[in-house]
């Protein structure tokens, strides 16, 4: 019973950060880091790394 009290104040206290924006997500930089192809807006890219160059490229 004291798992799901301390898992529900967790959850809750998520949503909450999240809505009030004391916890942001930053899904380009998250799914960047996991390997994933993703970019939200192509004309932002603040939150994208950095594209990576190759010496075949640098000649």
């Amino acid at each position: 019973m004291l798992r799901w009290l301390l898992l529900g104040g967790l959850v809750l206290g998520l949503a909450t950060g999240i809505n009030k924006g004391w916890i942001e997500l930053r899904w380009g930089r998250l799914l960047g880091d996991l390997g994933l192809p993703y970019v939200a807006d192509p004309a932002d890219l603040k939150d994208c790394p950095p594209a990576s160059s190759s010496a075949r490229q640098a000649r």
